[in-house]
């Protein structure tokens, strides 16, 4: 006989994961168990309640939640699932409503595969934690091997994202692969051209919505048929990332956002060392002379002088700093005439460190006149490139390849006697964890003897790096980078009034001592 006691809601769930593996059965599957279950136990079957194609890490699904709905409105005060999992993975989530929510407001659970019947006072429920973690530990292993399967193939030069760059396209042949878009690869030429030319971020963003240009995200809807009735706006953020995406020089790169965690789809940006870079996987968009110098017109902005459009149009603008401190210098303008460049009667500077601490007694002003300093550079410049060209640099640093090699021979040997000592760091750790066995030493000793060595492979292993760094530096230094900035010498000295852009490329620096002097550190070697 069927009672009024309890009035059920069967809840039905199945993921994409789960269809995959065959873990849970289909919905159709579920269903049918849980029907024959209110059968046999003479149970009143008020309604089902379906997620089809859902995760269980998230209680946000329409089926669910309706549910939850219709035990509020008193509709129904039982609940049945196949199994713990299909109610939910998260085991956060999962003991609230199952231990608290469902308890104050009357609601019956049972999960028929499981033995889960909170109605009933059994050694079955005494598990449910357990049952709840499990069903959490599933999720995150299973999210643990994606993840590293996807690793995997982003080591190795696979493109594995649901679209590809702005720029690119997959290939018809191969998903992992990427061809050059060619309608958006003209405008991340375009885009790259501009900076490097000296339009900023602003001015490109400004130009390309002017021209009613399609954004990288509506570029993309139109790709895969979607309209877009309006043309968007340009975010100095979207430009920023395309001129400093390696992609474009043919370097695949990958893993610059990440989700937080697997229960979490919210997405945040990765440092540069967590980047996956694969070299020349991908056909180049751009040269690699117009990006580097694009990467170093970015750094030397990032120190750009604070003021008006006058003292942020200046030549070396973000290449001056304080040799005391190390600081930038800060240009303003005073007394002038018109907005027009040449017309400024006076632009003076100080250490950027001194003028925000001044009252604590840090640096000194270094108070100087912006244009002398200009004139003194650019005269020093020339005599520099002069004899660069007229001393035949090329040849002399093809006479030099032996000192160049004496470098690297030092570097490995410094190298290879820190990889000595830090296997000998390895083995007293090992010595000291058998005495701390045999009793000679306690643990407090041994904890505090580990953590030095450890400290000290850490700090090793760290130098290695470092020497890696020169060593990798000085094995691309060659006779083709000689013979580009050889190129770019020429191009300053044929210019009355070079531009910034080809500033950036041949001074790397600019310092002013507490007296007024002048030291400048170029990119070019002078041998």
């Amino acid at each position: 006989m069927i009672t009024d006691d309890y009035k059920v809601g069967i809840y039905l769930r199945l993921s994409r994961e789960d269809e995959r593996l065959g873990e849970s059965g289909s919905i159709l599957t579920q269903r049918d168990l849980l029907l024959n279950y209110i059968r046999d136990n003479n149970l009143l079957f008020v309604d089902e309640y379906v997620d089809d194609g859902v995760s269980g890490t998230t209680f946000d699904r329409d089926g669910f939640k309706r549910m939850i709905k219709d035990c509020e409105d008193k509709k129904i005060n039982m609940i049945i699932t196949k199994d713990t999992s299909r109610l939910g993975r998260d085991h956060i989530e999962f003991g609230y409503y199952v231990e608290k929510y469902f308890p104050e407001h009357g609601i019956r659970y049972v999960a028929v595969n499981d033995g889960i019947d909170t109605a009933k006072n059994s050694s079955a429920n005494d598990m449910l934690v357990f049952k709840s973690a499990f069903n959490d530990m599933y999720v995150k292993d299973i999210s643990n091997k994606l993840r590293s399967s996807l690793y995997t193939k982003k080591r190795n030069g696979q493109f594995v994202g649901a679209y590809a760059p702005y720029g690119y396209k997959k290939s018809e042949e191969d998903k992992h692969k990427l061809v050059i878009d060619e309608e958006a690869a003209k405008v991340v030429r375009r885009i790259f051209n501009m900076f490097a030319n000296g339009s900023s971020l602003g001015t490109i963003c400004d130009t390309l919505t002017n021209e009613k240009i399609p954004t990288p995200s509506q570029h993309k809807n139109m790709k895969i048929g979607q309209n877009n009735y309006h043309y968007g706006v340009w975010a100095t953020r979207t430009v920023r990332d395309i001129l400093c995406c390696p992609t474009y020089i043919g370097n695949l790169t990958q893993c610059k956002q990440k989700k937080i965690n697997y229960k979490s789809k919210k997405r945040i940006h990765t440092k540069e060392d967590s980047w996956i870079v694969c070299e020349n996987a991908v056909p180049a968009i751009v040269d690699k002379a117009t990006f580097e110098l694009v990467q170093n017109m970015f750094k030397s902005n990032k120190n750009r002088f604070k003021g008006d459009g006058i003292t942020n149009s200046l030549l070396l603008r973000g290449l001056i700093f304080c040799k005391e401190c190390g600081h930038t210098f800060g240009f303003r303008a005073q007394n002038r005439v018109t907005k027009k460049y040449g017309e400024v009667t006076r632009i003076y500077g100080n250490c950027n460190y001194w003028a925000k601490r001044k009252h604590q007694g840090v640096c000194t002003p270094h108070s100087v006149k912006y244009f002398e300093i200009e004139e003194i550079v650019l005269k020093e410049l020339r005599r520099m490139c002069k004899k660069y060209i007229n001393t035949n640099m090329l040849e002399n640093a093809l006479k030099n390849s032996d000192k160049l090699k004496n470098k690297k021979n030092k570097i490995l040997y410094e190298i290879n006697k820190l990889d000595n000592e830090i296997e000998n760091l390895k083995r007293k750790i090992d010595v000291c964890y058998n005495d701390k066995l045999d009793g000679n030493i306690t643990l407090e000793m041994y904890k505090r003897t580990y953590n030095n060595f450890t400290l000290d492979i850490k700090n090793k292993e760290k130098e290695i790096k470092l020497y890696k760094e020169q060593l990798k530096n000085l094995e691309n230094t060659n006779v083709t980078d000689d013979k580009y900035y050889a190129q770019k010498i020429e191009e300053f000295l044929k210019l009355e009034k070079p531009t910034r852009a080809l500033i950036t490329t041949l001074i790397d620096r600019i310092e002013i001592d507490e007296d007024k002097n002048i030291d400048i550190y170029y990119k070019f070697r002078l041998v």
